[in-house]
């Protein structure tokens, strides 16, 4: 089965059922290998968290059975403050570790893509995520390995393939690849709403499975992971093409293609795409749009700290703290499917404006989370933050109109570093915060989300004011051909 590309062939009418199914078969790309992705890591997202927290109770904190097993009870508050100050000092450890390499390895990856096509770096990312899920299985098969040993043996490893950061920009790089711009926006909600559909199945799901199936089994948990990566890397390899425009070419020898991939000028490339002159304040705009993005997903490391937020002030257990996810994620598909399509197309909102209300909810969302004193109070906060996630598909929709269809690998490699690597700065503010807050005032760092929501909004104000027509963001060759432009009218 082929790729098609909605820009070049069209439906005749006279097709009968069968021809029309196939025909928007053929439009399912990287659809199925984001969600067999997210599938794995929803299943075990809550249950990682909880592992880490097992993992420095019996080991780092040498507790037995009776205490681990029922950490979160009120009666052990003591020894559970003590086991997270562990947990969130390895937290921000672990984010450092795991984002590092990847920000190194976007800035050949993105143009290095440009040139080569999209999937040998979706691969490498997922083999990556693979080895990673792998080797948590070899960690909860030894007893007297403390957490920081995952760290070491399954974080840095996999950092150095890309993984997050080159799933992402190697998978939105294909899609726009092969859409139109009329359908871009839309074709990147849907996949929003195709991988992020496994939240709440798959949380409820692992939390189903880890509580009632595989008695609690944390290995048993990671090696069905693996399975569903397996199964993403085997699709990938199978359905996708090597190349997806017509300016990329195959790729080299296999003894040649390291030397393909460190080439300098993938560096080069990549910081030109971003600092090169445009016409309309362009420039100005893409770069603001990148730290957007980056400020937006901030607050995504406050998952792992809310984690153990809940534990303390709530001693939610695993399953309730799942059942929140599960209702937050669910209600997040039905924002993603409906407020999008709704602001944009039945009131004609402007991107930035949905971007706005986007992070207004986020911060509404947030002052539930800090006034609560009860589940349903916090429960409620979480309908509003449900509303946030509708800022990603837009911002991503807003860089590719941007640019040119030869910088979108470059491009969407440092976009996919501001959306997956922020947590290098940001897990450590939220484990520091958390920690230096933890007797005080625990609450603190749902703080820290509204300032850079915030920030989000102001930036936001500043293209919509600045920005005199929509078209003011949208690329045009034309336009941006500065052989044939006055530099007077070129932003320096």
């Amino acid at each position: 089965m082929s790729t098609l590309n909605d820009n070049v062939i069209r439906m005749p009418q006279e097709w009968n059922f069968r021809r029309k199914v196939l025909y928007y078969l053929n439009f399912i790309t990287v659809e199925p290998t984001l969600y067999l992705y997210f599938m794995a890591f929803m299943i075990t997202t809550v249950l990682e968290n909880a592992f880490f927290v097992d993992k420095a109770c019996r080991v780092n904190h040498n507790l037995n059975s009776s205490v681990c097993d029922d950490i979160s009870n009120e009666a052990y508050s003591k020894l559970n403050k003590e086991v997270q100050i562990t947990v969130s000092n390895f937290n921000f450890k672990n984010d450092i570790a795991g984002h590092g390499g990847q920000i190194i390895l976007a800035m050949f990856m993105g143009a290095w893509s440009d040139k080569r096509g999209r999937k040998m770096p979706l691969l490498i990312g997922l083999l990556g995520k693979l080895y990673y899920s792998s080797m948590i299985i070899v960690n909860s098969l030894q007893p007297t390995w403390p957490v920081e040993y995952i760290l070491y043996t399954a974080t840095l490893p996999m950092a150095f393939t890309g993984a997050d950061v080159a799933i992402f920009a190697a998978a939105l790089s294909y899609l726009v690849d092969v859409s139109s711009s009329e359908n871009r926006t839309l074709r990147v909600t849907l996949l929003e709403v195709v991988y992020l559909s496994t939240m709440p199945t798959g949380i409820a799901l692992g939390s189903y499975l880890f509580g009632n199936v595989v008695n609690k089994s944390f290995t048993i948990m990671f090696s069905i992971n693996v399975s569903l990566m397996i199964l993403a890397v085997l699709y990938t390899c199978l359905r996708l093409e090597w190349r997806t425009t017509d300016k990329q070419t195959p790729l080299p020898k296999l003894r040649y293609v390291l030397c393909d991939f460190f080439d300098y000028k993938h560096v080069v490339f990549t910081f030109k795409t971003l600092f090169k002159k445009r016409l309309e304040n362009r420039r100005r705009y893409l770069l603001l749009l990148i730290g957007v993005m980056g400020i937006y997903t901030f607050q995504r490391e406050e998952k792992n700290t809310c984690y153990l937020y809940l534990q303390n002030v709530f001693h939610w257990t695993v399953g309730e703290i799942s059942h929140f996810r599960t209702f937050q994620s669910a209600l997040q598909n039905v924002g993603l499917i409906t407020t999008i399509p709704i602001m944009s197309k039945f009131f004609g909102w402007k991107d930035t404006v949905i971007v706005m209300v986007g992070a207004f909810a986020n911060i509404f969302g947030r002052i539930f989370f800090i006034q609560a004193t009860t589940s349903f109070v916090f429960y409620t906060g979480g309908v509003f933050a449900a509303v946030g996630p509708i800022i990603q598909p837009v911002l991503r929709s807003m860089v590719s109109k941007i640019i040119a269809v030869s910088e979108k690998g470059a491009t969407f490699s440092v976009l996919s570093v501001a959306d997956n690597a922020f947590p290098i700065i940001s897990g450590v503010m939220y484990s520091k915060l958390y920690n230096s807050t933890l007797n005080t005032m625990p609450n603190a760092f749902f703080y820290l989300t509204v300032v850079t929501q915030l920030c989000v909004i102001v930036a936001v104000i500043y293209i919509q004011c600045t920005a005199t027509s929509e078209d003011n963001l949208i690329h045009s060759d034309k336009r941006d051909d500065y052989t044939d432009v006055d530099a007077e009218n070129v932003e320096t």
